[in-house]
């Protein structure tokens, strides 16, 4: 099988950046002081591999062409780079407040569902309220409760989705009388 020398190229300059990519690395967290090292050496390797130039100069000088590629991705406004990262400063980003947002559980009321599930039982409804009470033991997964059940998760989807507004009904009606 022969091979073409734009697939040998290609080779070779992937072993010259597995054999340099401390160095490569080390240029970028040169340039650009530690903040996001790591995403502009990824784009620039790109760069780097996709130039056609690349072929053309010797093993000596790649680290300077590599290094002028980050310095330039770094710098210009019109980088990728910096249209990905490089608009928002890097201590601007972290040091954004997030205001602290208190996350309240919603009510629900167990015990009730569980005593209108046993007063369906006993009302000849029982297939929903069976059901349902297997959604409620599998920690309210459809999945896992079509799984056990053996019934097709679409049919135990809405049979689910049907007694739930059922269940919701009478509770809007218990609160009402309240």
């Amino acid at each position: 099988m022969l091979l073409d020398k734009t697939l040998i190229t290609y080779v070779l300059l992937n072993f010259w950046i597995t054999e340099n990519y401390n160095e490569l690395k080390k240029i970028c967290k040169k340039i650009t002081r530690g903040q996001q090292c790591d995403d502009l050496l990824q784009m620039c390797v790109e760069q780097f591999l996709k130039s056609k130039r690349v072929p053309e100069i010797p093993d000596s000088q790649k680290l300077f062409f590599f290094a002028r590629i980050v310095r330039n991705n770094y710098n210009s406004t019109t980088s990728p780079y910096y249209h990905q990262y490089g608009k928002f400063k890097y201590d601007e980003i972290e040091n954004i407040e997030i205001p602290y947002l208190s996350y309240e559980e919603p009510i629900i009321n167990l015990d009730w569902v569980k005593e209108q599930i046993e007063k369906d039982k006993k009302d000849g409804d029982w297939y929903y309220s069976r059901l349902f009470e297997i959604y409620i033991e599998q920690g309210c997964s459809v999945t896992k409760t079509s799984q056990i059940t053996t019934i097709p998760i679409n049919s135990v989807s809405r049979d689910l989705n049907k007694y739930r507004k059922q269940l919701n009904k009478l509770r809007d009606k218990v609160l009402k009388e309240l």
